[in-house]
């Protein structure tokens, strides 16, 4: 199908997809935080979730809290774990504490229809409830936070069952330092690292994942991108700029680095994803290993600094009512320039294709980049450039060919734009080049989009697509995917 084709179709599911959705009304949403404030979740969301805005960005960033005067906006009061008057007593008493009164838990639904033509001659899949996802997120008195994602049920196709697995759950301790909290925050757990350009748990563009979170070195068998969810410690904080507009962000941190068993062992018997001429039995880096914890005992570090022109100040900015208002919250005129880097140690294969010559450390990698994120009136432009360099011990070997060093540069542009308060269209263009030593690709382009239209304040539709031209590897990553979804928090 060429180009002109897949983009008419694209605009035609676009279009049949908004007919009749003129009868959607606003209502309410009640995830955790909504409860906490009763406030709906616009206010910290993007038009649609999961997309933050600048206030929701200021609220993650000082710990899940409103940016001041947090306790005047709470309305499921808290159960009390001690007396204000034991911080005088302290340490000759417990410092006091408290839990939510209610459970601080919501749960996203997710149902998907998908067409896939590459399979079969043209698959379609409905997986009738695709995924329930638990989510939880609250604080415990004035400094300790956290936020965890377990996926109850997901099935992520007829060949492999359901299963349950903890994405994400972390601890956020933010202290209050010159008057002042969000100047530095300590986050531990397992969570995604800030360096990666742009978060795919935030993204609005649910039918293909960033490439610079999901591109392996092939020829290396390295898998490790910017958003696996790790374990790890990051050290992360903000301050607002001249007048409290804009500001500077940081971050810091260290992982245990290659991805955990469990995510390793979603890749077995799956060589045949991996493309045509280059095959990686991950099943061999395991051998002997079953109660590994890691590949090898390298810590990766990475880190990250942006600077917001413009806009609320990036941890909150004039009054709070100002700043958590519910109408146009997506509006918010600023550039926000960043510049990000990930250095870690993972394994490789002298011969990838035989799977031989496995060494458990030895490809000292960076993935690095700039970015920027610009929001005008209605729409958000995003684009970033990310570089890969992977540099082996010693050579790896592909059909005759030998060398050390692979490398590829991935350039991204996203645009989003609020064209109704509940209809939000995104579109994403990557170019990726890769350039290596042996085991060379192509360069080629993938194209995505998505529709968000929101039917009621907690519930969306979801038309996308995506696709990849000619010049992509032949793996199940770059398969036309035609996609109609619905998503439900609650």
């Amino acid at each position: 199908m060429n180009l002109f084709l897949r983009l008419a179709l694209m605009c035609f599911v676009f279009v049949s997809a908004a007919v009749g959705l003129f009868f959607s009304r606003s209502a309410d949403a009640v995830p955790v935080f909504a409860r906490k404030y009763q406030t709906a979740c616009q206010t910290c969301h993007w038009a649609t979730f999961p997309a933050l805005n600048s206030f929701g960005r200021a609220f993650r960033d000082n710990g899940y809290t409103f940016p001041s005067d947090d306790e005047v906006y709470v309305k499921d009061t808290p159960v009390a774990m001690g007396g204000e008057s034991w911080k005088k007593l302290f340490p000759k008493a417990l410092w006091p504490s408290d839990i939510p009164h209610l459970p601080p838990l919501s749960v996203l639904v997710t149902s998907d229809f998908n067409y896939t033509p590459q399979i079969s001659d043209g698959e379609t899949s409905f997986n009738g409830i695709g995924e329930v996802e638990l989510l939880t997120a609250g604080t415990l008195g004035e400094s300790l936070s956290w936020f965890g994602a377990m996926a109850l049920f997901e099935n992520p196709g007829p060949t492999q069952a359901s299963g349950t697995l903890v994405e994400r759950l972390f601890g956020v301790y933010t202290p209050t330092l010159f008057g002042k909290k969000g100047l530095v925050n300590i986050e531990f757990g397992m969570f995604e690292p800030r360096a990666t350009p742009r978060s795919e748990h935030l993204s609005i563009i649910g039918t293909a994942q960033y490439l610079f979170n999901t591109w392996p070195t092939l020829p290396t068998g390295n898998f490790t991108t910017f958003s696996v969810n790790q374990k790890g410690l990051e050290l992360f904080g903000g301050k607002n700029g001249p007048k409290g507009k804009g500001g500077f962000l940081w971050a810091v941190g260290i992982l245990n680095g290659e991805p955990q068993h469990e995510v390793m062992e979603s890749w077995e018997g799956n060589t045949e994803n991996y493309g045509e001429d280059i095959v990686v039995n991950v099943e061999d880096k395991w051998r002997g290993a079953d109660n590994a914890f890691d590949m090898n005992n390298s810590k990766d570090y990475y880190g990250r600094l942006s600077y917001k022109i413009g806009g609320m100040g990036v941890m909150g900015g004039g009054t709070t009512d100002e700043s958590a208002k519910d109408t146009e919250n997506w509006q918010d005129n600023s550039l926000t320039l960043s510049g990000f880097f990930y250095r870690g140690n993972t394994g490789f294969f002298n011969d990838p294709v035989a799977a031989t010559g496995w060494h458990t450390s030895g490809n000292r990698f960076w993935r690095y980049g700039t970015e920027f994120d610009f929001y005008w009136w209605n729409f958000n432009l995003f684009g970033a450039a990310t570089f890969f360099r992977d540099d082996t011990r010693s050579d790896v070997t592909i059909d005759g060919v030998s060398g050390s060093n692979f490398d590829a540069d991935l350039y991204t542009a996203e645009l989003r734009w609020v064209a109704l308060p509940w209809i939000i269209p995104a579109a994403r263009f990557e170019n990726m080049n890769p350039g290596y030593d042996a085991g060379d690709l192509d360069s080629f382009n993938r194209y995505s989009a998505d529709i968000n239209v929101i039917l009621r304040a907690n519930i969306k539709l979801l038309v996308g697509a995506a696709f990849a031209d000619g010049e992509a590897p032949q793996m199940s990553l770059f398969d036309d995917t035609y996609r109609l979804g619905i998503q439900i928090a609650f």
